[in-house]
C-alpha cells in the first residue's frame, strides 16, 4: 500500500497564542489527516482517497480535477519532535468515511498499504499506524489503535476480451503511472516500445490495458516453477487479467506484446 492520524495546526487558548497539537487532536477550523511513514521508511508519500459508495468521486485531484494514481503527494509536518505527512481533508467531507490508501514511491504494490476505510468524525482525531505487509506487500495498519481489517475483496470474473474492440497502452513507474503508450494492433498483436531509466521505487513496474482505464488490464502472476520475473528475451509467457505489476531488473528500451487467442492472453517481452 504509516500512522495517519486527523490533526489540526493549532488550538485557540485564552490569552488569543495559538500553541500546536499533536496527532489525533482536531479543530473545527480544519480536518487533517497525518501520515507516519516510520514503519515503512519512505522518502516520500501519496494519498488516494476516495468515495466508497461511487468510486468514480475522487478526493485527491489536481488541479483541474482530474484523478491520476498515486493520488496527490504529501507535505510533511512536525509534531513532537516526529515527522508526518499531512493531508487536508475537505470540510465537507466531515462525518464521512471514506476509502484511503497511502503509497510511498510511484505507488507500486510492494509500496501501499492495504485499502484503508477512515471516518473523517467531527470533533475527534483519526491516527493510522503501518505495521507490517501481509503476503501481497500491501502495508497492514491501525486506526486510533485498532487492527484495520483487509476489505473482502469481490472476486472479479474476466470477460470475454477482443483484442480489435479496444484501444491497448502500456503504463508504468516509468512514466509515473500518468499516460499510456500507445500499443500499435497488427496482424492481431498489439505491441509497443517504452523505455525504463530506472529499476528504482518502482521505475521498473508497468502493466498493459485496455482504452486508458483500469477495467481491463493485465500483468503477470508467474505459476509455480516459473520465473518471479517475466523473461526478456522475446519468448512468450501467460499475461493475467489484472494481474500484478511485470518487472524487470535492467534500465533500457523494451519492446512488449500482447496477444489474445481465445481465451489465452499472451505477452512477449524483449530487451532492445
Amino acid at each position: 500500500m504509516a500512522a495517519i492520524a486527523m490533526l489540526a495546526a493549532c488550538e485557540s487558548e485564552g490569552n488569543g497564542n495559538k500553541k500546536p497539537v499533536g496527532p489525533g487532536e482536531f479543530t473545527q477550523a480544519e480536518t487533517k489527516v497525518t501520515v507516519d511513514v516510520t514503519a515503512a521508511g519512505w522518502e516520500n508519500c501519496n494519498a488516494w482517497a476516495w468515495n466508497l459508495e461511487d468510486t468514480t468521486i475522487n478526493y485527491t485531484t489536481d488541479a483541474e480535477g482530474n484523478a491520476t494514481w498515486p493520488g496527490v503527494a504529501l507535505e510533511t509536518e512536525e509534531i513532537d519532535g516526529k515527522t508526518y505527512y499531512v493531508w487536508t481533508a475537505a470540510k465537507e467531507l466531515e462525518g464521512s468515511t471514506i476509502g484511503f490508501i497511502v503509497s510511498g514511491a510511484a505507488g507500486e504494490t510492494s509500496g501501499q498499504t492495504i485499502d484503508l476505510h477512515i471516518t473523517l468524525d467531527s470533533g475527534k482525531g483519526v491516527a493510522i499506524v503501518l505495521t507490517e505487509t501481509n503476503a501481497d506487500g500491501k502495508w497492514l495498519a491501525t486506526i486510533n489503535g485498532e487492527t484495520a481489517e483487509e476489505p473482502e475483496q469481490e472476486p472479479v470474473e474476466e470477460p470475454v476480451v477482443v483484442l480489435a474492440d479496444h484501444t491497448w497502452g502500456v503504463i508504468g513507474g516509468f512514466n509515473s503511472w500518468a499516460a499510456d503508450v500507445p500499443m500499435t494492433i497488427t496482424d492481431g498483436v498489439a505491441s509497443a516500445t517504452f523505455e525504463i531509466t530506472a529499476v528504482e521505487d518502482g521505475g521498473n513496474e508497468f502493466k498493459v490495458r485496455a482504452d486508458s482505464a483500469w477495467d481491463v488490464s493485465y500483468g503477470y502472476n508467474p505459476a509455480e516453477g516459473e520465473p518471479e520475473l517475466a523473461p526478456v528475451d522475446g519468448s512468450e509467457f501467460f499475461a493475467t487479467f489484472n494481474g500484478n505489476n511485470i518487472k524487470v531488473t535492467e534500465v533500457g528500451s523494451y519492446t512488449i506484446t500482447f496477444a489474445i487467442d481465445g481465451e489465452i492472453e499472451t505477452f512477449t517481452l524483449k530487451k532492445n
